[in-house]
């Protein structure tokens, strides 16, 4: 079955109330396996009483049956119902047992990242974060009874060569039932392998229109979907006032040369012609080749005489090229990922002061309570491993623990509420049917989310921000705007 592109279906009960029928989906299934008691006759209260009779001047009531026991009724306390019957788990599908959930989790290779500065410092033990979220959830009764058992693979986000190998030996070789993690970067479109090809449940990678269209198995994300957040993006600039009056151009990126296109239709609709629009179509990673396209590209903004940009993927290379060539124009970049890891060839000054769309910023996420609720289980698991700060508080170098302990948490809920939703027949059709079930779904780090037909991005949750090099030790981005719900 196709997945179709997202749309805005109108808002379920709230998540709270999902978390509570799940609660309740739950407690049936114990109830059902303990020994409840069933009310008797002997358990009829005593309606009887111990007074004396009336005095024989107060007439008594002729041949009335007494109020509380009507004639040839059953009694109050007999069930209406059968009491329910135990859920049997079976092998329902292919990576689920009657006891297991195989999932294959895909996680970032820092080191072969490092070994190519492009990226100052990893993550920590990626691997050793999920795995306590995993023992979390199999701690209290894992999925319907079920537990998770993970797979790992680390794969280079350069080129598709090793997406592509860990996608086969994931879902062919070990014949898991979902991955959690899916592929970022220059590797994404091997995302497709996964929901495509090999027909596989895929929570989190990158999500685009055309890629949804070709997607056999269900495939939902934490984050949202580039053309939603273009729009909301867009409007956003606008109510800033940072939309009209302006020479806006737009430089799209071979990876996103869809939601280019869409973008110079959403700023058209505004009443701005764009006085330039060019791609860059040097594949992310090869930074000589992207250094010498923006070469070009910048003597191309300085002959349109822009004076804002907006750059839809690629941003680093848009970062480099801007700087590097001397350009003062205000940048709006699409995605938020360019600005949220600087290194030795794209550094905090080069990415100052740009301004991107986002949700919370890293800090508000660490503090958000349902975060602070994932870095209790991890600290308490691991002691002493690292100290609990904020993101902000990280130095340059310093392995940046906080991105896994926010990303993954969210990622595993993600899958672990709708897999729950599907109940115990868990198949890739009771989880797509779930996850439109939801409508509102609380994650933690993201105060506006929902999923629903049609709609299998989560994250609603827009505001303008703006990259600013002097907080803490490697720049962080600063609010310019309030949070707003995307999908109102």
């Amino acid at each position: 079955m196709s997945l179709q592109s997202a749309s805005r279906p109108a808002r379920k009960a709230g998540a709270r109330m999902r978390f509570l029928a799940i609660l309740a989906f739950l407690a049936l299934i114990a109830s059902a396996c303990g020994g409840g008691e069933v009310a008797t006759d002997d358990d009829e209260p005593d309606t009887s009483t111990d007074t004396e009779a009336p005095a024989d001047d107060e007439p008594e009531p002729a041949d009335e049956e007494p109020a509380d026991e009507p004639a040839d009724e059953e009694p109050a306390d007999e069930p209406d119902e059968e009491p329910a019957e135990t859920v049997e788990l079976t092998a329902s599908f292919r990576g689920v047992t009657e006891d297991t959930i195989t999932i294959g989790v895909t996680m970032l290779d820092f080191d072969d990242l490092q070994e190519k500065n492009l990226s100052p410092q990893g993550w920590g033990d990626q691997q050793l974060v999920m795995q306590t979220y995993i023992d979390d959830i199999n701690a209290n009764g894992g999925i319907n009874g079920r537990m998770i058992e993970p797979i790992y693979e680390f794969y280079t986000p350069l080129g598709t060569t090793v997406a592509a190998e860990v996608c086969t030996r994931l879902t062919k070789d070990e014949e898991i039932f979902a991955i959690v993690g899916g592929f970022l970067g220059p590797a994404e479109t091997e995302n497709v392998c996964i929901t495509d090809t090999n027909n596989t449940v895929l929570v989190n990678g990158v999500q685009t229109a055309e890629r949804l269209e070709q997607s056999k198995a269900p495939w939902i994300q934490p984050g949202s979907l580039n053309n939603r957040r273009l729009e909301a993006f867009v409007d956003i600039l606008d109510g800033d006032g940072r939309l009209q009056g302006r020479n806006v151009a737009i430089i799209g990126s071979v990876e996103r040369e869809d939601v280019f296109e869409e973008a110079i239709e959403v700023v058209e609709a505004k009443g701005i012609e764009p006085v330039l629009s060019a791609i860059n179509d040097v594949p992310q990673g090869d930074i000589v080749a992207e250094n010498a396209r923006w070469q070009v590209l910048a003597e191309n903004l300085r002959a349109a005489n822009a004076d804002a940009v907006l750059v839809i993927g690629s941003g680093q290379a848009a970062a480099r090229g801007i700087f590097e060539n001397g350009l003062d124009i205000e940048t709006w970049f699409l995605e938020r990922t360019a600005l949220d890891n600087p290194g030795e060839n794209t550094t905090a000054e080069m990415i100052d002061g740009i301004i991107t769309s986002t949700g919370l910023t890293n800090d508000e996420i660490y503090e958000e309570a349902g975060t602070q609720q994932c870095r209790e289980i991890f600290f308490a698991a691991n002691p002493g491993i690292v100290e609990d700060k904020l993101p902000s508080e990280y130095v340059e170098g310093e392995e940046q623990w906080f991105n896994p302990i926010m990303s993954y948490c969210r990622w595993l809920q993600l899958f672990t509420q709708v897999a729950t939703a599907a109940g115990p027949d868990l198949t890739p059709e009771t989880f797509l049917a779930a996850a439109e079930s939801f409508g509102d779904i609380t994650l933690p780090g993201l105060p506006f989310a929902s999923l629903g037909p049609g709609k299998y991005d989560a994250d609603d949750s827009f505001r303008l921000s703006v990259f600013d090099m002097t907080i803490g030790e490697t720049g962080d981005l600063t609010p310019l705007t309030d949070i707003l719900d995307g999908t109102s």
